[in-house]
């Protein structure tokens, strides 16, 4: 099983394409796509963070369960950081261009 198969950011340069919109409409488009993948790694850490108060107390045997959900959150997490630190240093790039 391959924990990032349900990523929220493996599709994303594939969901990014240009498209024949103006600018304004594009960065409307790439803002939406990535508030969804946030908002789906948050969904991730809720549900690890569920899983494992539920372990704590008692109410799962199985803590297969729980350990893959902390692994899918943790992983989705760190390439969460890894995407926002290319951004960063694509937006300084950018801006060591511009006089």
């Amino acid at each position: 099983m391959r924990v990032l198969e349900r990523s929220p950011f493996v599709d994303l340069p594939g969901r990014l394409r240009p498209s024949q919109t103006n600018a304004k409409e594009q960065w409307y488009q790439f803002a939406e796509k990535l508030e969804g993948a946030v908002e789906e790694v948050d969904g991730l850490e809720k549900e690890s963070h569920r899983l494992t108060q539920d372990a704590v107390l008692g109410r799962i045997d199985n803590l297969h369960d729980v350990m893959i959900a902390a692994e899918k959150a943790r992983t989705a997490m760190n390439l969460t950081l890894e995407v926002r630190g290319k951004v960063i240093e694509a937006y300084k790039e950018v801006m060591r261009m511009q006089f």
